[in-house]
């Protein structure tokens, strides 16, 4: 089955799925978005991406009929369809297409897009090394727990990183407050307590952030959500990023300076190791 995709309603090969060169999310990034993984054919935290896609789509007062589209069971058949087994499943809706203005005209009919195509992991080396990173001054807007199609300042961090040699890049407040990653989510460890950025209006509050939450609790592993400064960052023994993708991967480099000594750490080891052991049995 070639990769997948579903506009409207309709499935069908991802070469042939078109949408309208005057939908909002072409000219505006007027929409939303969410990222779903599936483990052995199954969809892993699906209620919760679909509660997060729910209030992205209220953040940016986006009316959506959920009973047209039935997003849970739009995804399992799209993974039925697929026979993919281990999957990235990607949700886009829009508010529609439009003459473009502005002002949003009443009775749009929002454009749905899910495209499904084969898991590609985080290459072993970047596993095994962890990932090299630097800081870079955060521009984005100020509603970053909304998940917006509009990703360009993202776009913009993670390529200058890539261009240079890095992995990824953290975005850091004029202030010295450090956010998270250009797509997804840090985690700081300071003798072994976690701490993570508040879960306030400034970061997306990741699925999987959340679940590493509840799998720290679970194996005993004391978690502060508080302020992380650059400074403090830099003197942390362990950092890791989290996402839908990326899992739990461990940051042993940020600004080229060596995390704790420069190598995965045990805390980061072993919570991928717990990850791994929950989502694939």
């Amino acid at each position: 089955m070639p990769e997948l995709a579903y506009v409207n309603g309709v499935f069908g090969p991802l070469a042939d799925a078109k949408v309208s060169i005057e939908d909002r999310g072409f000219q505006f990034g007027d929409g939303v978005y969410e990222v779903i993984i599936a483990y052995n054919g199954r969809p892993f935290l699906l209620d919760r991406h679909t509660h997060r896609l729910r209030e992205s789509l209220a953040g940016i007062e986006l009316s959506f009929d959920f009973s047209t589209y039935p997003i849970e069971r739009i995804v399992e058949e799209g993974l039925r369809r697929s026979e993919l087994r281990d999957a990235l499943i990607y949700i886009q809706i829009t508010r529609g297409a439009a003459p473009r203005t502005h002002v949003i005209p009443v009775g749009l009919k929002p454009t749905v897009v899910m495209t499904i195509k084969p898991l590609v992991p985080v290459p072993d080396d970047v596993r095994c090394r962890g990932a090299r990173v630097i800081t870079t001054l955060d521009h984005r807007w100020s509603k970053c727990y909304i998940k917006a199609i509009t990703l360009l300042p993202n776009i913009l961090a993670k390529n200058d990183a890539a261009r240079r040699g890095y992995d990824d890049a953290i975005l850091v407040t004029t202030a010295g407050e450090v956010r998270e990653c250009t797509a997804s989510n840090l985690f700081v460890i300071f003798r072994g307590v976690l701490s993570i950025p508040p879960r306030n209006q400034s970061i997306l509050h990741g699925v999987t952030q959340g679940f590493l939450i509840e799998l720290a609790a679970a194996i005993g592993l004391p978690l502060h959500e508080e302020v992380v400064v650059l400074d403090s960052l830099r003197r942390a023994d362990e950092v890791f990023l989290s996402g839908t993708a990326s899992e739990v991967l461990a940051i042993t480099s940020i600004d080229d300076r060596p995390v704790g000594d420069g190598k995965v750490g045990p805390i980061t080891r072993r919570l991928h190791d717990e990850f791994l052991h929950r989502t694939r049995t």
